[in-house]
């Protein structure tokens, strides 16, 4: 039978002054009327039972969590509320272990919750794919072809093709982390190339071979993870690394699936000109009591409470709202991570 992870966890910091700590992108509504996590629970599910689906998440959003079952219909012990931060390891190897108990025969689908997706139907049918491929012991990962330059990405690199399926499917010769522009301009010029989607599917089983082969004082920290209590003694002792590093860069058992289905990650103000429509002169307005505009180009404005008046921006980002003002410039938006650290230096977070 087919589970779902949906990694809700992360504090966007890129989102920042929208997103904060105690409000993060999971629980906003960016591209719809609808918050990111509902969007994505409501996106699998042609693929995997409501039963199925679970969410792993900080304890800090316990109460945001709650408030959401109802709506979401999720029953409460499938809520992983993890008692600090530790990456994505530790959530998926003890959700992969609590799945495997329930079912021995269990598929996994991995997703973070900040993902847009615009084909909902050819994203169905590429993951049915990944899905077969998955159940013959392989961990697939799913390959966007790039587009642009991208530097706030991490790319895989694929070699041969994996004969199991008419479709394509290549075997993953190495993870490259985040690139400059200048390493990211000669990848996308290379066919082997595409970006990390962050979604995976594996048996439930197979997850557990490789962290037990490649990553076994976690595997067994994991296993001696029985109920709340030892889960908040034991937490700690997991090592705090992403799933990427530790398994799937290292496993021989990774395959890329290419998908084409319209995606973009939702990781930073960029993004959201990506999925929101434009003017004629390239800007985008999302301001709730409106707003005038004189002669700005490739601007982005997102005013929660108050009107908003531009004159003669180009390529400037805007976010105002009842906490902090953000003023960047376009070229600037991966340094945002910078201010949010510097509030938390000063316990301004």
């Amino acid at each position: 039978m087919n589970y779902a992870i949906i990694l809700a966890g992360g504090m966007g910091t890129r989102f920042w002054p929208l997103s904060t700590h105690l409000e993060p992108k999971q629980f906003l509504n960016i591209c719809s009327k609808k918050s990111m996590l509902e969007e994505t629970v409501q996106r699998i599910g042609s693929l995997v039972k409501i039963d199925n689906i679970y969410i792993a998440t900080n304890k800090i959003y316990h109460k945001k969590i709650r408030n959401y079952l109802k709506k979401l219909n999720i029953h409460p012990r499938n809520i992983l509320f993890e008692p600090q931060v530790r990456n994505t390891l530790a959530p998926l190897g003890l959700l992969s272990k609590n799945i495997y108990n329930k079912d021995k025969e269990a598929v996994i689908l991995v997703f973070p919750c900040d993902h847009y997706i615009k084909d909902k139907n050819r994203f169905s049918k590429i993951l049915d794919k990944a899905i077969c491929v998955a159940k013959r012991g392989y961990i697939v990962t799913l390959g966007i072809t790039p587009t642009r330059p991208e530097t706030a990405y991490g790319y895989i690199k694929v070699k041969s093709k994996l004969k199991i399926l008419k479709s394509k499917v290549y075997v993953v010769d190495r993870f490259i982390e985040k690139p400059g522009l200048t390493k990211a301009n000669k990848l996308i010029k290379d066919k082997k190339f595409y970006w990390n989607a962050g979604i995976f599917i594996f048996r439930a089983d197979t997850m557990l071979q490789e962290l037990k082969k490649i990553a076994p004082d976690d595997y067994d920290v994991v296993n001696k993870i029985k109920d709340e209590k030892s889960l908040n003694r034991l937490w700690p002792q997991i090592t705090s690394i992403s799933v990427d590093y530790a398994i799937m860069e290292k496993t021989n058992k990774m395959v890329l699936v290419p998908a084409d289905f319209g995606w973009t990650d939702l990781g930073s103000w960029q993004a959201v000109e990506e999925v929101i429509k434009k003017d004629k002169n390239g800007n985008v307005f999302k301001c709730r009591y409106n707003n005038i505009d004189l002669g700005s180009r490739n601007t982005l404005v997102w005013s929660d409470c108050r009107f908003v008046a531009t004159l003669g921006l180009n390529n400037v980002i805007i976010v105002d709202t009842k906490d902090a003002l953000l003023v960047c410039s376009k070229d600037k938006t991966q340094e945002i991570k910078r201010v949010v650290q510097i509030l938390k230096q000063r316990h301004l977070d």
